[in-house]
This record gives structure tokens, C-alpha cells and sequence, in this order.
């Protein structure tokens, strides 16, 4: 229920989100719609990360008011960064959302399994990660992304506009609005007011 559109750049990250949360009824059709507001969005800059979710609100509450991730050593990068993520943050996430209940449930015995029901996208040292509800992560060589329901949308518009490549910050937040709004006219439930963020990796 949502559209979130990261660009990687040379020396910067950009993650630009929608607003909009849509409430299922019991057939499975959308019964409301909600704008969150800036408290609320589905990007947290918390700490030195920019944290993003597509799927459960709980997820977004839960990044913005909960979690405190873990700090990043100075001049993280590469193949340390990667690490980092790997064997420090997400533990740090799970931990998170398994101790306040946002975690599947093993069907014998009701333990916690490396499980939850959102798409997180991280920015870390100016480096945008995807992780998975099963708790891995990707990142992506042509540095586009894009999670949620719109993303189908958004990613192939982001792949027709990034021009020029490589793309200043000023054009990649450009490309973004332009490629969120195209979501937004044709994934219900994608919505404005567009929200973006960028983070230098200097």
C-alpha cells in the first residue's frame, strides 16, 4: 500500500515516499483511506539512517518510535558497510520487532521465526539497502530502487528517466517526484503528498 523510490548516486542517497495508508475490509477491498502525517511518515530519519517501510503501518511506528538502531563505525563502506548491515543492524532489527510483537509466529510452538510483513528500505553511510521480510538484504548495481505497490510503475518510469547518468541530486529528486507521481496515477493506493530525503556518503 505504498510507493518508495530510492537513487543511488555517486555521493548521495535519495529516498522519496508517498502518503498514503489504505485500510482493507474482511473481502479484501480498500474500506479507507489515510494521509499520514510528518510524525508518521513512512520514512524515519532516525540516528544517522533514513529508514523507509512498504507493508504493515506497524512497521513504520515501530522505526519511528522504537528502534534505536546501532551506530555506524566512522568511514563504513563497501564490503564493511555490507558487514555491518549483516551482522549488526538487522540483528538490531529483529531484536526490535520480535520484542514488540511484529514478528511471524512458528506454527508448533508460537516462537518467533525470521519473519515480519514489510519491505524495509535503509539508507547507511549515504548506501541504500533493501531488506526483505525474511530479513535478507540486496542492493542494486544500477543504484534504482523502488518497494510497494507502485514500485512496478515507478521503477520503470525512474529506468526512462534517469537521464542524465550519472545524475546530479537536483535531478535525481526530479526523476523521483516524477516517477512517484506516475505511480501514484495508476497504483490506487499510491498517494500525495510526496515525501524525499537524501543523505551524502562524504
Amino acid at each position: 500500500m505504498t510507493t518508495i523510490i530510492g537513487i543511488q548516486g555517486a555521493d548521495y542517497a535519495l529516498v522519496c515516499s508517498d502518503s498514503r495508508i489504505t485500510s482493507m475490509d474482511e473481502g479484501g477491498f480498500a474500506s479507507q483511506m489515510t494521509t499520514l502525517g510528518p510524525n508518521s511518515a513512512k520514512i524515519a530519519e532516525n540516528g544517522k539512517y533514513l529508514l523507509g517501510a512498504a507493508g504493515d503501518v506497524r512497521a513504520i511506528n515501530l522505526l519511528h518510535h522504537v528502534f534505536v538502531p546501532p551506530v555506524i563505525p566512522p568511514k563504513t563502506s563497501g564490503k564493511k558497510l555490507d558487514n555491518f548491515i549483516t551482522n549488526k543492524f538487522i540483528p538490531s532489527l529483529r531484536d526490535c520487532f520480535e520484542k514488540h510483537g511484529y514478528s511471524a509466529q512458528n506454527a508448533k510452538d508460537s516462537s518467533p521465526i525470521a519473519e515480519q510483513g514489510s519491505t524495509i528500505m535503509i539508507v547507511a553511510s549515504g548506501s541504500i539497502y533493501v531488506i526483505e521480510n525474511d530479513y535478507s538484504w540486496t542492493s542494486d548495481s544500477y543504484g534504482l530502487y523502488a518497494i510497494g505497490t507502485g514500485s512496478a510503475y515507478a521503477l520503470g518510469a525512474l529506468q526512462i528517466l534517469n537521464t542524465p547518468n550519472p545524475m546530479t541530486l537536483v535531478q535525481a529528486k526530479r526523476n523521483s517526484l516524477k516517477a512517484i507521481n506516475i505511480a501514484a496515477k495508476y497504483d490506487p493506493y499510491t498517494g500525495a503528498p510526496f515525501n524525499c530525503y537524501n543523505q551524502s556518503n562524504s
